[in-house]
Order: structure tokens, then sequence, then C-alpha cells
């Protein structure tokens, strides 16, 4: 694929400097920007961030009426309606206001990608967005490069220059450089969507001490309920991500002293390798445990009915 100066590929349609959302505003294209009214303005339904903190919407509303709106709001047009591209926390805060319009700079994307990638930078930038939205806005915009294949483990091949699908490795060489993010930041981000939705509300509520550090180390743990445990655990006793750390290594010790965790794992390795490619001892041995695991499952199958 040709790349452009910067080293970046040409299919990558918006400009690539992390101040893009600012140059877009500057007073070299203040000529673009006009007034339209509030209720001529609807937010993209696609867009990835979806939570907009009350107190902090009306503190911007606040400055609003008194500042007015310093930024301008990027929108296309579409079938006669104005729809957001990014700014949509500063019309809502508009609206809060009182304003009957407000400051906009219309582009004319090219297609739906283009937007994305405006979005992108735009909601990467704001420090205000939830851990979960920004992995979602990651997953969202690499999900059609990946070839079906699991996001995560293209990051960490690409990291390690393994082979990965060109044009998702162009992607994510450009979208490393337009974010000043590593592959293996995006990989931890990621990792939060492995959460059951209940934990990813815990990871996105500003008052809950549950950090991504906190969650690094609970994604290591085997199970959702163990997980919600330890979180539990977290806010109760507030710990940090070190003592979380300790007894997320602790629980995993004792899990692996565990006869029947041994027996899941060794069947569990086996189970991935072809059954013509097993040797003897090999196939006598997952017998073995196969009749040891019948054994356990019929005594508490009589405890339970006992």
């Amino acid at each position: 694929m040709p790349k452009n100066k910067r080293g970046l590929p040409n299919n990558f349609k918006v400009r690539y400097t992390s101040n893009y959302i600012e140059e877009l505003s500057n007073e070299k294209i203040l000529s673009r920007v006009m007034d339209i009214e509030t209720n001529k303005i609807k937010p993209d339904a696609e867009q990835p961030r979806k939570l907009f903190n009350k107190e902090s919407l009306k503190e911007l509303a606040s400055s609003i009426k008194e500042k007015g709106v310093l930024e301008p709001i990027l929108v296309y047009k579409n079938n006669g309606q104005y729809t957001i591209i990014s700014g949509e926390r500063r019309w809502k805060a508009s609206i809060l206001a009182g304003k009957k319009t407000v400051p906009v700079i219309e582009l004319k994307p090219s297609d739906k990608r283009e937007i994305r990638e405006i979005q992108i930078i735009e909601n990467l930038q704001r420090e205000d967005i939830t851990p979960i939205e920004r992995a979602k806005v990651i997953n969202e915009y690499l999900s059609p490069f990946a070839e079906g294949k699991k996001i995560k483990t293209l990051l960490i091949n690409y990291r390690m220059k393994r082979n990965t699908p060109k044009k998702f490795a162009h992607t994510v060489s450009a979208l490393c450089k337009m974010t000043g993010k590593s592959p293996i930041t995006f990989v931890r981000w990621l990792s939060l969507l492995e959460l059951p939705e209940d934990l990813q509300k815990k990871v996105d509520n500003p008052n809950s001490p549950i950090t991504s550090r906190h969650i690094e180390h609970l994604l290591k743990l085997e199970d959702f309920q163990t997980m919600r445990k330890v979180a539990q655990l977290i806010e109760k006793e507030k710990l940090s991500s070190e003592e979380t750390k300790n007894i997320t290594t602790g629980i995993k010790k004792k899990a692996k002293r565990n006869p029947l965790h041994i027996v899941f794992k060794r069947i569990e390795s086996l189970s991935k390798k072809k059954l013509d490619r097993w040797d003897k001892k090999e196939k006598i041995k997952v017998k073995k445990d196969l009749i040891q695991l019948k054994k356990i499952i019929e005594e508490l199958l009589e405890k339970l009915e006992g």
C-alpha cells in the first residue's frame, strides 16, 4: 500500500497531527464557522461515546453562559440536517445553557470511515472519555481490518513483528503515530472489553476505586465470579493495584494446587492437539485423567443428592 511522506498509509484519510481538532477550528478557517440552531443538529447515533457526566456538563454550561462556545462543533450535512462529528458534549451543554444557536464548522467527509477517524482523534484527546468507551473506539475502528481474527492477538503479533494482515498493520501504524500510543497500550485498553458488563460499569464509574491497573490483575483470574469477589474487596478495602496483584497471585497459586485444576489443565492442553498426533502414553494419561474426573463428578453428584 503506498505511503505518504509521513510514512503513513494513504488510505488513512484525515491528517495525522495530534492537534488536528484544534487545527480545524483555528483562525485560518474561521471563515468556515457559522451559527446553526441547536434544534437543527443531532448527535451521531454510532458515536462510541455515550456517557456524559452531569456535573461536568453543568460546569461547561456555566462556562458557555459566561464565555460562549470557544471551540466550534464539527458537523456534516445529511438529508437536510446537521449530524455531529465531534463536539456532542459542547452541543448538550449549550442547550443546557439556553443557547439557541452554536458555532459549527461543516465538513464534507467522503465516507463513514473518515468520520470515525476524526472521532477517534477527538475522543482520545478528551480527558473525560471513560476507559470502556475508549476501548470501544479502538475496537470499532480496528475490527474491519482484523479479517475475523482477534484484535488483541494481532496487536501483539504486530508489536513482535510477526505476520499480520497488511491493512491491519498499516492502520495500527497510523493509529500509533496519530495518538502517540503503543500497540501494547491498545492491548491493555481492549482487555477491558473482556470483563462482564457489571464490572465494565464499575471501571467507568468515576466514584469507584477500581482502575485499569486493578483490572489487569483481575483479568488473570479464570472466572467472572472470582473477579467479582475481588472487585468487591477492592471497593470495600480501597486496595491498591499492588495489593490486588498479591491477592490474585495467591488465588492462582491456590488453584494450581487443586488436583481438579491440574486435571482440567492437562486435558485442555491435550485436547488442542489433533488425536492422530497423540502418542500411546498421552492417550493412556488422558484416559486416567478422565476416569479421575468422572470419579470426582460422581462424588459431587452423590453429595448433592444426599
